[in-house]
């Protein structure tokens, strides 16, 4: 990819990588300060296990599977916390590597500054480097879903990327790794370049799994099986269970309507809901979301949506369908924003690719004249 790549690009690749390790430090005082998730990952204490000493009896799904990687560093080493964070953000930034790359292979940011400028605004946007810069499932998740989508975009020479992405996905969250099996199955029925002998053995395989991780799923939300009242009663014991904490940030979502629903987890906390500097730095991203996701419709019209890369609709149809999760299981303005960090940069995106259509067709005007 290093010689696909201008040298801005290279240069704002080093920068990039030394903004999102800054946040590692800055994660790093926020756990001392607030606490966090990842101390206990760290200590090996967010689940007990038979036999702590032994690394593969910390193997598992969730939070067993997050104890897995910080055994050696953490409990065999003896690294401190923050050389685990600075490690983690390591990782992140690899996707981060990734994703940028995919986005130049589809975008000429040559020939109009402004592409440039807005494919830069989009990667420095701040939410997703703070929850990704730590000993934490989201560094996980966001470097999961960019090499899924990188064997997607891919597929022959690059298979490896997408089965060891949608791997560590439904290791670190099994529900993530549901939905991408989804999509792999998807997109072996629509490959037609693989054999039908072969697509009916992957599709067997890629079913077999799918239910699998769907029992688990059921087995570990303690849903006997699926139906409507089962879930929404998972539903409400999930709300119940977060408003126990009696969070600041906290909201009703159990009596907010659904596009209210999807407000909230889109852009709240928004202008005015301002009761801390984070609150400050939320809202402010959430506004300039708002801004890229309407700009994006406007620049696209009617005919710009087909110049979208099927990776970015992959992401965007990732994150549409954990949105439809978080809306039943998250009251928690603070959660949804660590939540929803990985996935909101393919919606930013859409911006950049209407704007590089936008330019495209004024261009092509201009060449009839």
């Amino acid at each position: 990819m290093k010689n696909q790549l201008l040298h801005s690009d290279q240069k704002f690749l080093v920068f990039l990588f030394f903004y999102h390790i800054a946040f590692s430090f800055l994660f790093t005082w926020y756990l001392g300060e607030y606490g966090g998730d990842a101390i206990s990952f760290w200590e090996l204490r967010a689940e007990k296990v038979d036999h702590p000493e032994r690394w593969f009896s910390h193997w598992g799904t969730r939070s067993y599977f997050m104890q897995w990687l910080t055994y050696w560093p953490a409990y065999v080493f003896g690294l401190p916390l923050w050389s685990g964070n600075l490690f983690f953000s390591v990782l992140s930034y690899y996707g981060y590597y990734l994703l940028y790359g995919l986005v130049r292979e589809q975008v000429d940011t040559q020939k109009h500054h402004w592409i440039q400028l807005s494919l830069w605004v989009v990667f420095l946007m701040p939410n997703l480097h703070f929850w990704s810069s730590s000993v934490g499932k989201q560094s996980i998740s966001f470097l999961g879903i960019v090499l899924f989508l990188r064997g997607l975009h891919v597929m022959r020479p690059a298979w490896g990327y997408l089965i060891f992405g949608l791997g560590i996905s439904y290791l670190v969250r099994p529900m993530q790794g549901f939905i991408l099996m989804g999509g792999f199955i998807g997109l072996l029925i629509f490959t037609p370049s693989i054999s039908n002998k072969f697509k009916a053995i992957f599709l067997l395989v890629a079913g077999l799994l799918a239910y699998g991780m769907l029992d688990f799923i059921l087995y570990i939300t303690h849903i006997p099986f699926l139906h409507p009242q089962k879930i929404m009663e998972f539903s409400a014991s999930q709300m119940e269970f977060l408003e126990g904490f009696a969070a600041q940030s906290a909201v009703p979502m159990n009596s907010y309507s659904w596009p209210m629903r999807l407000w909230t987890l889109f852009f709240r906390p928004f202008m005015g809901e301002w009761e801390s500097l984070w609150y400050v730095a939320a809202s402010t991203e959430n506004v300039l979301s708002l801004f890229l996701i309407i700009g994006a419709i406007g620049l696209m019209g009617r005919s710009g949506w087909k110049t979208v890369p099927l990776f970015t609709w992959g992401g965007i149809l990732f994150g549409l369908l954990l949105m439809g999760v978080y809306a039943l299981t998250l009251n928690n303005l603070g959660i949804i924003m660590r939540m929803k960090s990985f996935f909101m940069i393919f919606f930013h995106l859409l911006f950049v690719f209407g704007l590089a259509f936008a330019f495209s067709k004024k261009r092509e005007n201009k060449n009839d004249e």
